[in-house]
């Protein structure tokens, strides 16, 4: 083999490795910007459904879709980019909510389960 063929499967070879890593990169950045992304519960407002310093994994595609349904757990972005809040959702766009004697009240209707 002569020197100049040895360099181009070299050169070959790297751009293979630079362009595996490049689309590695391309491929967690979309799945943790658009699909999935990790979060880890800080404090004990979901207890005992989720616990402090437990990790979870959010669906991000209910937020291009819309398809939000009542008792979700939902992650919602706080004043700053590293504040995130997990909390249960209630109610939907509608509803009416109220809380009466420590009761959750959704559209008239008592709610009985847990709320976190």
């Amino acid at each position: 083999m002569t020197t100049n063929t040895k360099n181009k499967k070299k050169k070959s070879e790297l751009w293979g490795w630079i362009k595996a890593i490049l689309i590695a990169f391309i491929a967690v950045f979309i799945i943790r910007n658009f699909l999935f992304a990790p979060y880890i519960v800080k404090g004990s407002s979901m207890y005992p459904t989720l616990h402090d310093t437990e990790r979870v994994f959010v669906n991000k595609t209910v937020d291009y879709f819309g398809d939000y349904k009542r008792g979700q757990i939902i992650v919602l972005d706080g004043e700053d980019r590293s504040t995130h809040y997990v909390k249960r959702l209630i109610g939907l766009p509608g509803d009416k909510i109220e809380m009466k004697n420590d009761q959750l009240y959704v559209n008239g209707k008592k709610k009985w389960r847990s709320l976190t």
